[in-house]
């Protein structure tokens, strides 16, 4: 299941427009944080009344995802290069390569228009994807972005059996590598460092029992580590 969610959208019209776009392309889950359901989106929104009237609104993104098993964040900005590794993204068919493959609550997130998301709002993806543009002129317009996305997506068909760890299974993860890179005296670069473990794990699509997995694993370390100190 793929949802979207407009963090602080400027404009009324690209929410009706975005609502149009799921309905052209089959998906239904509208998420709003720090918006709501005007007149202008209701116009825009045509055929779509039945997805406007059915969005879910929040006051902060972190209410909003906590139900998601895997957050994509969406940008104009990206590289090839390793030394870029926190802003090297997927494309879309890389995304849908992805997405293939497990089961679980995906939410594609779009930033405002004017600015897209924060590097901080970023940071708390799981991966980002980037639909690869001109270099002359690189962002589009929200509604297309967003249809340009789903067009890919919607060819995903099929009951997917292997289950995507959810997201409580992955901050455990992540707390437990960051624990262990404290008690190892790793602390340069402490924040970078947490972050590029976040982008690790989004790519990897961990399955829930791999995640259980290495759960277990990464608690023996620390206990061991633990002693140590």
């Amino acid at each position: 299941m793929v949802s979207v969610i407009l963090l602080k959208p400027l404009y009324q019209g690209n929410i009706g427009s975005v609502a149009r776009a799921m309905k052209n392309f089959g998906f239904s889950e509208l998420v709003l944080v720090g918006s709501e359901i005007g007149e202008e989106a209701r116009k825009m929104g045509m055929h779509s009344q039945d997805i406007l009237d059915e969005t879910k609104v929040f006051e902060s993104l972190e209410d909003a995802v906590e139900s998601f098993d895997l957050l994509v964040g969406t940008t104009s900005y990206e590289t090839d290069k390793d030394n870029k590794f926190l802003k090297m993204n997927f494309t879309p068919a890389e995304l849908k390569k992805k997405l293939s493959q497990v089961s679980g609550k995906t939410a594609l997130l779009f930033g405002p228009e004017d600015s897209g998301l924060t590097n901080d709002e970023l940071a708390r993806c799981d991966m980002t994807v980037s639909i690869p543009t001109t270099g002359e002129y690189r962002s589009m317009n929200l509604s297309h972005a967003v249809a340009v996305l789903l067009y890919e997506l919607s060819s995903l068909k099929g009951k997917r059996d292997v289950r995507i760890a959810g997201r409580k299974e992955l901050d455990i993860m992540r707390k437990n590598i960051e624990e262990i890179a404290n008690l190892a005296g790793h602390t340069e670069k402490e924040k970078i460092f947490n972050e590029m473990i976040g982008k690790i794990i989004g790519r990897s699509m961990i399955t829930g029992r791999e995640a259980s997995t290495l759960i277990g694993f990464l608690k023996k370390v620390k206990g061991e580590l633990r002693k140590i100190n």
